[in-house]
């Protein structure tokens, strides 16, 4: 991956990495705080995931979406996997996903023994149960809006599809290699079109004065990509007096880099502080879940929320 940094930073398919990250955080403080519930919500849908990852319809739609990356990379076609082709597949997840995170009678507070889901909010119950019962034109309808643009659909059913499609997509952009960055700088991750769910900086480029690049991480298939330091992640704006940002003193190896210009904000992890050794970034996102209701208090928004809902 992107700097070597994302296999063991629990990148693309890299669910047990992430996984073990969730279940180490859950054991310490944050287990005990007010990221206690999402975490083990994230706990639950990685331990699917993982799962689902080695499941025969997973690979065969994940081997077709790879299909072909080469030449639309050499044309320049962007994005590089073949969306239309998962379609079917993963709205064919969605109701296994709802019945081993939901299963029927339980409620919000109930543990599911099949995948160890905890808490999982009443009304993603609610919104997972419509959808398992639903029929598979409107289930495939969802997903397609959903890939168009991952923000389209009402946030309690696009966590369903995120669910689903997790396995599936991060499984295929794990056999597609990361264009360098004189083919992509886009705000968009050139394998899906998702959108970013974190920036990184790195510990170090691997490049001859190349200094700590950023990169930017896709909230649906995982995937880390090359982004320009100075500029806002959702409107491009590269002036430095319109992009402040918030670093808490007990944390340093996070902040918050927010825009002025369009009032969004991403969440930044800097792998060179000393304290971020143990940081798996997409499960960081969610433990510290108490920067993103800061940022809420300050006016900003996030375009792609994480399993903590903000």
């Amino acid at each position: 991956m992107t700097f070597g940094t994302g296999a063991r930073r629990g990148g693309p398919a890299a669910f047990a990495v992430r996984l073990a990250r969730a279940e180490q955080l859950l054991a310490g403080p944050a287990g005990r705080g007010g990221a206690a519930a999402p975490l083990a919500l994230a706990a639950s849908v990685l331990r699917l995931q993982a799962t689902r990852a080695a499941a025969p319809p997973v690979v065969v739609a994940a081997g077709a979406a790879a299909a072909g990356h080469e030449l639309r990379n050499a044309a320049g076609h962007f994005p590089l996997l073949d969306l239309a082709a998962t379609i079917p597949a993963i709205a064919a997840e969605v109701p296994l996903g709802v019945t081993a995170l939901a299963p029927p009678g339980a409620s919000g507070g109930e543990r599911s023994r099949g995948t160890g889901a905890a808490g999982v909010p009443d009304p993603l119950l609610a919104a997972g149960r419509a959808l398992a019962g639903g029929g598979d034109a409107e289930r495939s309808a969802l997903v397609e809006s959903w890939l168009e643009d991952p923000s389209a659909p009402e946030p309690v059913l696009g966590f369903w599809v995120r669910v689903a499609a997790g396995p599936i997509l991060e499984t295929a952009r794990a056999a597609v290699p990361t264009p360098g960055r004189d083919d992509w700088i886009g705000a968009a991750c050139p394998a899906c079109g998702g959108l970013a769910q974190l920036s990184v900086i790195a510990e170090e480029s691997g490049e001859f004065m190349g200094g700590s690049p950023r990169s930017l991480v896709c909230g649906r298939c995982a995937g880390w990509w090359t982004f320009p330091r100075a500029l806002c992640t959702w409107c491009s704006e590269a002036d430095p007096g319109k992009l402040p940002s918030f670093v808490p003193d007990e944390r340093r190896a996070v902040r918050i880099d927010g825009c002025e210009t369009c009032g969004h904000y991403v969440k930044t992890f800097d792998l060179r502080d000393p304290g971020a050794a143990e940081l798996v970034p997409l499960v960081d996102d969610v433990a510290t879940v108490s920067l993103d209701l800061w940022a809420r208090d300050q006016g900003l928004t996030r375009p792609l929320v994480s399993f903590a809902g903000v």
